[in-house]
């Protein structure tokens, strides 16, 4: 009985240690969708580090990529016959205060490929270069050949073929300073979508 007893002791003296090197970080998003283009959270509107590690410690790196559960995903509703600019102002690092600070690498994805599902959309979508913040791309993916005709003017009365595009928000965490205090730490990444102006 004495036995079990003093390895419990010890795991609760180990677990209390590492509190003190904790982190935890999520990402909030601003949204921001101009002339009737509808930009909606499908998850849970975060992207949260802790959903693919829970406990995460100083000098780790952690990355969440396009396959993984934890990846933020939104959807963009606008005009199928016209090109979105989708543009993401992100931080380069997630901030306790003003002297805690981790680094931070934020990438994204889309796919216009028509899919119904985020699932389906995830195997089609087509990953932004590492180091862009701007991608310009149709609603809905046009096929090879001659190009279509242009779109019908605004006018009343006149409704334009709508399709919905998928957002994907993924990227890096870390490496973890050795010498951060364990808390929140949050960071806002602002999204904001219209329509191209050429």
């Amino acid at each position: 009985m004495k036995q079990p007893k003093r390895h419990s002791i010890l795991l609760l003296t180990f677990i209390l240690l590492l509190a003190g090197n904790v982190l935890s970080q999520r990402i909030s998003f601003g949204l921001y969708a101009t002339d009737n283009i509808v930009l909606t959270p499908l998850n849970s509107g975060t992207l949260n580090f802790n959903d693919k590690q829970s406990v995460i410690l100083s000098g780790e790196t952690i990355t969440i990529n396009l396959a993984d559960n934890a990846v933020a995903i939104l959807t963009t509703e606008g005009r199928a016959d016209l090109d979105i600019t989708v543009t993401i102002d992100a931080p380069t690092t997630l901030d306790l205060n003003v002297t805690n600070k981790i680094p931070l690498a934020i990438r994204f994805a889309y796919s216009n490929s028509g899919a119904t599902t985020d699932i389906t959309a995830r195997a089609t979508a087509i990953e932004v270069p590492s180091g862009f913040t701007s991608v310009t791309f149709p609603i809905k993916k046009r096929v090879s050949g001659l190009p279509a005709p242009p779109p019908t003017p605004s006018q009343t009365g006149y409704t334009g073929p709508t399709g919905t595009t998928y957002l994907f928000i993924y990227g890096t965490l870390g490496q973890v300073p050795v010498n951060v205090a364990a808390g929140n730490y949050t960071g806002n990444i602002n999204i904001h979508v219209e329509y191209s102006k050429y």
